[in-house]
């Protein structure tokens, strides 16, 4: 059974810039295909039987896979991969898998931190989720480019990111209250 850590969200904020560093990415919007081609995924859109999916990732001997939904917009993809990626930096140390449902990503999970009270596949989405938060809406690039734009469609669409899931960083961040 996966034994998924109690991490919190700083920890995971700070796996997801360490990610960006090694990877050379410094600007945005963040390719996540980029990432996972490098960390040795080969990735492709799926057509799921169960129209709840939304991907999944396998790791195996020598094998590293993800599958996307092959209808969902480049934004929502783009999600689900940094999710994805999520669970690969954060979960899957040894070989396994995760499938991810509507419902896993769309938690409206933005707590401070996790709890002990949440289940391992609660904690695990949750924290796959504040990953893909961190990696495709850095903080850093996130304040810089809020002082320019202060337009949650702008910023949206210059991370590459739906107006919802910028919405939410801004708020966690706490972008739209204070004067940074």
């Amino acid at each position: 059974m996966l034994k998924v850590p109690l991490l919190r969200r700083n920890q995971v904020e700070q796996v997801a810039n360490d990610v960006l560093r090694q990877h050379g990415l410094t600007s945005v919007p963040i390719n996540p295909v980029t990432i996972a081609q490098k960390e040795g995924f080969q990735i492709n859109n799926a057509k799921f039987s169960d129209d709840s999916l939304l991907g999944m990732i396998a790791r195996r001997p020598g094998n590293l896979l993800m599958l996307i939904r092959a209808e969902d917009s480049p934004n929502r993809k783009r999600f689900t991969i940094a999710h994805e990626l999520g669970h690969h930096f954060l979960h899957l140390l040894s070989d396994g898998e995760f499938i991810d449902h509507e419902a896993d990503l769309f938690r409206e999970e933005y707590v401070e931190q996790d709890t002990p009270q949440m289940s391992e596949n609660q904690r695990a989405e949750v924290q796959a989720n504040m990953f893909a938060a961190a990696l495709l809406m850095p903080e850093e690039h996130m304040r810089h480019f809020w002082q320019q734009l202060r337009s949650i469609k702008k910023m949206a669409e210059l991370f590459g990111v739906s107006e919802e899931a910028m919405g939410y960083r801004i708020n966690r961040l706490g972008l739209a209250t204070n004067e940074q």
